[in-house]
């Protein structure tokens, strides 16, 4: 269950509301591991139903009152457990490789046309992410102690982010110059 183990991981730097969960999800991870509002509270109230974390609600003046999540004992030791434990290798699912795989009907331009948007949203992606590594970079020199070593692992997962992009970014300018040399349509 990663989002249940990436709650458990959030919630180990800091008690937090269903609410900023989403944030720091949106925030840090969103490049390999996206979550819905909806995802995040199902699995906090299972988390809370195996007492991996306990909730406290919090009184707010002027505002509904708020809800925030603390990571247990228990809640540490399995996020420990399954952070030590290798995990196999997840299978691929794009949906947009299986527009192209059964794309023969479309002309070469409307399949160079796909490419290019794909190419688009990827430059995108990856613009937030030099973004976020710079962030990441003026950050470090203020970095406060004990904060280096995280900081360190979330380049890391961000390095993996920019190079998957830069990866799929090589592929699509090969394609596209293939693209144009396709068979013809019958």
């Amino acid at each position: 269950m990663p989002i249940s183990h990436a709650i458990l991981g959030f919630l180990e730097y800091q008690p937090m509301s269903g609410y900023d969960l989403k944030k720091f999800f949106d925030q840090s991870v969103a490049h390999f591991w996206s979550a819905t509002q909806s995802h995040i509270y199902k699995a906090l109230e299972k988390l809370e139903e195996e007492e991996l974390v306990t909730s406290k609600i919090i009184p707010q003046e002027g505002k509904p009152n708020r809800k925030e999540y603390h990571i247990t004992k228990a809640g540490r030791a399995e996020l420990k457990k399954w952070l030590a434990t290798p995990l196999p290798l997840a299978p691929v699912r794009e949906a947009w490789m299986i527009q192209l795989f059964f794309a023969h009907s479309l002309s070469n331009e409307e399949i160079a046309k796909l490419l290019e948007e794909r190419k688009k949203e990827i430059l995108k992606v990856s613009d937030e992410l030099d973004q976020a590594r710079t962030t990441i970079e003026r950050n470090k020199a203020s970095a406060a102690p004990g904060i280096e070593r995280m900081s360190a692992l979330w380049q890391m997962t961000l390095d993996y982010g920019i190079d998957y992009y830069k990866s799929e970014l090589a592929w699509l300018d090969k394609t596209l110059k293939r693209t144009p040399k396709l068979p013809p349509l019958k």
